[in-house]
């Protein structure tokens, strides 16, 4: 039995590509319309606004503000002096120890006046001399003995022995040395024995109870002086703790290569807890009033272009939404000083704004926000 050859047509190629086109579209039809349901439910849900944030505030209040303006100065000794002689001698007597408080009068230093003492009684001696020889004339004179030349001559040499007892008295009182004034003695640069040359320094006397604190200011400055005000200024020997100065006096005449102005305080140093010589930072309050506005420093931050606060600003109402949310506003702003968690703001806001005092971190400029009481601390997402 032979095979016969089949008679029945075969599919043409073109219909099996029709059908697989025509699967391709359904498939595709199928995930388009199910991306369009996806699509459609993500903007239903992003067409509901998200809450507002929470944001505590305080309004801006005017007030006024002596301008403070920023010096350095050094501490000077109310009273200071090198103690010296005025006659070469040798040490006698150190009557003080260094660093010991004197008063006033206090003898410090005997030097040998063996030499100043026999001067002295040979004056004396010759004034004795030439004083009985006066008298005796005096009595002559009545017997007409003697000339009234040869009295005066007497009387001029009585008046030049009394000036010789003078002198020798001075020279004897230059070989004790004494405290001019109360105060601390510094380190003694003699020793006992030592032979001094005039001019030699003793030991340096400071009067330490008051101290002058001088310094400069610009000549802009001239017109925020006045006499008694108070300086607030700092030392490093105290970094925590802030000293008062009250102004005394200024040169009358600026400084004609600088154009400052020289300014001298007054210092109270009862406690002893400052000395000549310290540097002092200080803070000099002008007598000027500028206005400012007073806010809590919380509410102060920074950006690209300084600082910066955030206020909040009322929308207007509509038929929509009649009660709108506050919106957030940066201003930027000029700090004038800052002290006790108070910020004063020369300009930037008005008064009467109210400011973002916590949670800046997290805000953004026209963020829709809410007035609290409180907000909890904002913890950032940053690892």
């Amino acid at each position: 039995m032979t095979d016969q050859p089949s008679n029945a047509p075969k599919p043409r190629l073109w219909l099996r590509l029709i059908v697989v086109v025509l699967l391709l579209v359904a498939i595709t039809g199928a995930l388009a319309y199910k991306k369009t349901l996806q699509i459609q439910e993500q903007i239903a849900q992003g067409s509901q606004l998200p809450p507002p944030i929470s944001v505590t505030v305080a309004q801006a209040r005017p007030d006024t503000w002596n301008r403070r303006v920023r010096a350095v100065g050094t501490l000077v000794a109310f009273q200071g002096v090198d103690i010296t002689t005025e006659e070469s001698g040798i040490v006698t007597a150190i009557n003080f120890e260094s660093g010991e408080e004197v008063e006033a009068g206090s003898l410090l230093i005997d030097f040998d006046n063996r030499t100043e003492l026999a001067n002295l009684e040979s004056a004396r001696a010759q004034f004795e001399a030439d004083n009985s020889q006066y008298q005796r004339l005096l009595k002559l004179r009545d017997q007409s003995f003697v000339t009234k030349n040869d009295i005066d001559t007497q009387a001029s040499l009585v008046d030049i022995a009394e000036a010789r007892i003078n002198v020798a008295k001075t020279a004897l009182s230059k070989k004790r040395i004494y405290a001019p004034f109360s105060g601390r003695l510094g380190i003694r640069q003699v020793d006992l024995g030592e032979y001094v040359a005039p001019g030699g320094v003793i030991v340096t006397l400071l009067s330490l109870d008051r101290l002058y604190l001088d310094f400069t200011l610009p000549e802009s400055n001239f017109r925020d002086l006045v006499r008694d005000q108070l300086i607030e200024f700092k030392v490093r020997s105290y970094p925590e703790q802030t000293f008062s100065a009250r102004v005394e006096t200024w040169n009358p005449q600026l400084d004609a290569n600088t154009r400052n102005i020289t300014i001298r305080a007054i210092v109270d140093n009862r406690e002893r807890l400052l000395a000549p010589g310290m540097f002092a930072d200080m803070q000099v309050r002008s007598r000027r009033e500028v206005p400012v506005l007073t806010v809590p420093e919380t509410s102060i931050f920074y950006n690209i272009y300084g600082e910066a606060v955030y206020i909040l600003e009322k929308p207007e109402a509509t038929e929509n939404d009649p009660d709108p949310d506050y919106r957030l506003a940066a201003r930027q702003v000029e700090v004038a000083y800052r002290a006790e968690g108070i910020a004063g703001i020369s300009s930037g806001i008005e008064a009467g704004d109210m400011v973002v005092t916590s949670g800046q971190l997290k805000l953004y400029p026209n963020l829709r926000v809410a007035i609290v009481d409180d907000v909890p601390e904002y913890q950032s997402s940053a690892q």
